[in-house]
C-alpha cells in the first residue's frame, strides 16, 4: 500500500461484536449518506475487498461504513479544507477523533487533493467511492483518472446521482456511462458501476432495484 500517516489504534472488541454500537456512534456524524450504510457493507463483504479507496471523506460516514467489516484497508482521501458548497471546514481531527472511538485501524486518511494524489497512487483497488467535487467536469475528471486503477472485476460508485441543484454534474455524468450500472435511488443517490455485469445484476436482485 501507499506510505502514508494511518491513525486509529487497537480494536475495540465491544464495538466489533456489537453492530448496533457501532451504528449508534455513527449516528452523531452529519452525513447525507446514511441510508447507504447496508449496501457498503453488504458489497465490502461480497468482493472480499482488499482495499477501498473513498475520495471526498467529509464527516467520515462513509469511510467508516467501508471499513467496519474489517475486511479491507480504507482509504480515506480529502483536502480537509472544505468545498465550493461549504466553504472553508477543517474535518481532518474530527474524523481522527472518531476513528479512535470507533477502533478502527484498518482506515488511512489522507490529506491531499484527489488529482495530486492520483500522480502516485499505484495500488489496485477493489471499491472506488467518488464523492469529492460535485461539478460535471470533477466527477467526470475523478472517474477517468481514478477508474484505471479498478480491478477489472471491482466496482465504482458515485454518491448524488439524484441531486440537480447547480452546480451538481453526477445524475448527467452517471447518465453517459456506457458500462454495467445500477443506481439507489434514495438518499440523495448512489450510482454502482462494474464491467462485471453479473455483480450489477446481483446487487439489482439482492437490493430490489429495478
Amino acid at each position: 500500500f501507499p506510505s502514508h500517516d494511518r491513525g486509529g489504534g487497537l480494536m475495540n472488541e465491544n464495538i466489533e461484536s456489537n453492530s448496533s454500537t457501532y451504528r449508534e456512534l455513527l449516528n452523531g456524524i452529519p452525513t447525507a449518506w446514511a441510508d447507504h450504510i447496508d449496501f457498503a457493507e453488504w458489497i465490502v463483504r461480497k468482493k472480499k475487498a482488499k482495499v477501498v479507496v473513498d475520495l471526498g471523506v467529509d464527516y467520515g460516514y462513509s469511510t467508516f461504513s467501508f471499513a467496519f467489516p474489517k475486511i479491507a484497508h480504507v482509504y480515506g482521501v480529502d483536502c480537509f479544507e472544505g468545498d465550493q458548497y461549504t466553504g472553508v471546514r477543517n474535518t481532518y481531527d474530527f474524523v481522527l477523533e472518531k476513528q479512535r472511538e470507533l477502533g478502527l485501524d484498518n482506515i488511512t486518511f489522507i490529506k491531499s487533493f484527489v488529482d495530486d494524489l492520483e500522480k502516485t497512487w499505484d495500488t489496485p483497488i477493489d471499491i472506488l467511492h467518488i464523492d469529492a467535487f460535485h461539478t460535471y467536469d470533477a466527477v467526470k475528471n475523478d472517474f477517468n483518472k481514478w477508474s484505471k486503477f479498478v480491478k477489472d472485476d471491482g466496482i465504482i460508485l458515485l454518491h448524488d446521482t439524484l441531486v440537480t441543484d447547480h452546480p451538481f454534474g453526477v445524475k448527467k455524468f452517471f447518465s453517459e456511462i456506457e458500462l454495467p450500472k445500477t443506481n439507489f435511488e434514495f438518499c440523495h443517490g448512489l450510482g454502482v458501476v462494474s464491467k462485471d455485469s453479473s455483480l450489477i445484476e446481483e446487487i439489482k436482485k439482492t437490493f430490489n432495484l429495478d
